[in-house]
């Protein structure tokens, strides 16, 4: 009889352990699709969305500065940012994307 007892708890605890587990996993899904994002702040999710600003690239000069290159539209500022205040460097218009090349499988 002991033994039924045993197993009985020891199945009881491993679908517990699957649930949480499962639960978790649909936590993650839930946070990388953006819903939880939606729900609690009623904004759209980032990538269904045309982005007009991007950070092209940035280079650390020193722990308090760091050039940042920013594309808005079709200009491109390089501005530098401190730990006090920021300065636009340079203006002009941006230079198109790479193509990225896909390797063969």
């Amino acid at each position: 009889m002991s033994d039924i007892v045993n197993w009985t708890s020891y199945l009881f605890a491993i679908a517990i352990l699957v649930v949480l587990l499962g639960g978790l996993g649909l936590f993650g899904y839930a946070v990388q699709k953006g819903w939880l994002l939606q729900q609690m702040t009623g904004l759209r999710q980032l990538g269904g969305q045309v982005r007009r600003l991007k950070v092209r690239e940035t280079l650390v000069i020193d722990p308090r500065r760091r050039l940042v290159i920013l594309q808005a539209d079709d200009q491109e500022h390089i501005v530098l940012m401190g730990a006090e205040r920021e300065t636009v460097l340079s203006t002009g218009p941006a230079k198109p994307e790479p193509l990225k090349m896909e390797r063969p499988a």
